[in-house]
């Protein structure tokens, strides 16, 4: 049986340079103390020599950040997160930071064994998209005085306030149902997730409140609700046709996609035979002809936004807390047919 092979020490790397373990200390430490250059070069290739790794555990015993970020989702399969992790990575990167992802899969008892773990490993920070939208586990990351930041799920009458980074899922909502609205359509039917997140929620208050605006009573609203999957949005697809709706504001891509292929196999055409509007911008929905119109959501300004919030946690821990709260845009496609008034449905 091979033995595990040790670590190197800085004891060995001074032997190794013929210094002292102070001034190898000073040199692989980065700290401002002069040290003749000659000999700073020596300890250094004396340390890549040997294979000297810095023993990042235990400088964050004495109180030194180890250069560590985690981010935790809800939903890593989903573009919409993946897309800002990507961004939050390069952001930590130029920092000089490392980051560790994970996802919860909307988990709460995973999600919380995710960041007990994470703390044993003594992270310096952690964005946070809290599954199912539940605060508990922030009390994990207060106690252990973790600087956080809450990406996208918002805890809506929580009596603690966090850093927070999202987008106004209100205003999505609102946005694509006015479009349809204006284009024209007066029957349209919100079609989405069945979940308690408020910020799901949130898109529905949107598209309601564009139909109060255009004076369409609350009794004439269409909302289905299914899981998120492209299953249940078939399902909805199914519902939509077999009512004769004429307009849909998809709240959710995941849904979306299992809409239109479901419209495709029964031969429904685009904005022909039924318009819509898309909240959110997966990879696919470039290859879809006619073009679809869709709300993009600002996942870049989002993922910097968060990144720079945490990464001055970090630095600032006493900073006040900060709210961010961005505004999505509407992208015109060719998926609204617009209508006359005489032929508004």
């Amino acid at each position: 049986m091979s033995k595990t092979k040790r670590s190197v020490t800085m004891k060995e790397v001074a032997a190794h340079a013929g210094t002292s373990v102070a001034t190898v200390s000073y040199v692989l430490s980065k700290r401002d103390r002069y040290v003749k250059p000659e000999l700073r070069e020596r300890v250094l290739q004396s340390a890549a020599e040997i294979g000297y790794v810095k023993n990042a555990a235990a400088g964050s015993i004495r109180g030194n950040p180890r250069g560590i970020l985690a981010v935790v989702v809800a939903q890593f399969g989903n573009t919409f997160f993946t897309r800002m992790c990507v961004d939050i990575v390069s952001i930590a990167r130029e920092a000089g930071f490392v980051v560790t992802l994970c996802n919860s899969d909307e988990d709460p008892d995973q999600e919380r064994m995710i960041i007990e773990r994470l703390i044993s490993q003594r992270i310096d920070g952690c964005i946070l998209s809290p599954a199912l939208s539940r605060e508990e586990n922030t009390s994990l990351l207060l106690r252990h005085r973790i600087p956080y930041v809450i990406l996208e799920r918002s805890f809506p009458g929580s009596a603690t306030r966090h850093n927070f980074v999202g987008h106004d899922n209100f205003q999505s909502g609102y946005l694509a149902t006015r479009h349809l609205l204006e284009s024209g359509h007066r029957r349209i039917a919100y079609s989405g997730w069945d979940s308690p997140i408020p910020n799901v929620r949130d898109r529905i208050d949107g598209y309601r409140a564009a139909l109060r605006e255009f004076g369409i009573p609350p009794g004439e609203e269409t909302v289905l609700v299914d899981e998120l999957t492209e299953a249940g949005g078939q399902r909805m697809a199914g519902k939509l046709l077999d009512a004769g709706i004429g307009a849909v504001v998809f709240g959710h891509h995941d849904t979306a996609k299992g809409s239109l292929l479901h419209f495709q196999d029964r031969r429904v055409r685009w904005p022909e035979d039924i318009s819509f509007v898309m909240i959110g911008t997966p990879d696919w929905v470039g290859v879809l002809r006619p073009k679809v119109t869709c709300i993009q959501r600002p996942e870049h300004r989002m993922a910097e936004a968060a990144a720079n919030l945490l990464l001055n946690c970090v630095k600032t821990p006493e900073a006040p807390v900060v709210e961010e709260v961005f505004e999505s845009v509407l992208v015109e496609g060719d998926s609204v047919r617009r209508l006359s008034p005489r032929k508004a449905r």
